[in-house]
């Protein structure tokens, strides 16, 4: 029930895991645009802003998958 074998919770855990992590995923994305648009010259920052919306976004799909 709502298990990927590889850590067990149930399907309303994933859920709201799923949907905590979108937001973090949306949040950090929507600063990379802001700090490529804005602040154009300081490049670690946007590394930085786009590596965590992504990191995040791979978590949220994992969580959806496994609910």
């Amino acid at each position: 029930m709502g298990s990927d074998g590889f850590i067990e919770l149930d399907q309303d855990c994933w859920a709201a895991f799923a949907k905590y992590n979108l937001v973090l995923a949306t949040g950090f994305g929507v600063l990379a645009v802001v700090t490529r648009t804005m602040l154009a010259d300081n490049v670690l920052l946007l590394v930085e802003n786009g590596a965590l919306a992504l990191l995040f976004g791979a978590v949220q799909t994992y969580a959806w998958l496994s609910s």
